[in-house]
């Protein structure tokens, strides 16, 4: 099965459908999105299977509520808006733990530089980790999500003005951090 190019016409293709377990199109969109909503969750804090069960919930929802899906939005914005929500009501839920640090892929090229970036960037998110949880969140959905400003605001259910001054102060406060960490 291929994966659909654009993800404004897949929801309302699956949501078309009867609803039957192995809908082609909605199993599209999970296999394209998955892997982005479970690091995006991840990245909010939440450890491996934590994050696993609320990428499946937030799927859930997602197939539950495909008929009030709008076109005029992406799929993405829609999908880690669900998943941003359903991880905000988890945190509400629970009391955070200490988390273990996970283990280190092994790279295919040259282990040892492959290595070294990935360490440069695991010290940069976990230097931004010390940020604000918003300023953290405004830095991952662009950076780590590589979402537009536009995008972003959609999930945050901010506007992109605020989205802005708040990506300002985030990468402000980051370099300060960095700035001192390096000293």
């Amino acid at each position: 099965m291929t994966v659909m190019e654009n993800d404004r016409q897949a929801p309302a293709a699956a949501a078309r459908q009867p609803m039957a377990p192995g809908l082609p199109p909605f199993e599209c969109l999970v296999d394209q999105y998955q892997h982005r909503v479970f690091g995006f969750l991840r990245q909010m804090g939440l450890n491996e299977p934590d994050a696993e069960d609320l990428t499946q919930e937030t799927f859930l929802k997602a197939f539950r509520a495909l008929s009030r899906f709008s076109p005029v939005y992406s799929f993405s914005t829609w999908i880690f808006t669900i998943a941003r929500r359903t991880a905000l009501n988890h945190f509400r839920d629970r009391r955070p733990t200490e988390e273990l640090p996970d283990e280190v892929d092994s790279p295919h090229d040259d282990p040892a530089a492959a290595l070294e970036k990935q360490d440069a960037r695991q010290q940069l998110w976990q230097t931004a980790k010390r940020l604000k949880p918003r300023l953290y969140e405004v830095l991952w959905l662009q950076y780590g999500e590589g979402f537009s400003i536009e995008e972003t605001a959609r999930v945050m259910g901010r506007s992109q003005l605020y989205v802005r001054v708040l990506l300002h102060r985030a990468r402000n406060q980051l370099a300060k951090l960095l700035e001192n960490t390096s000293l």
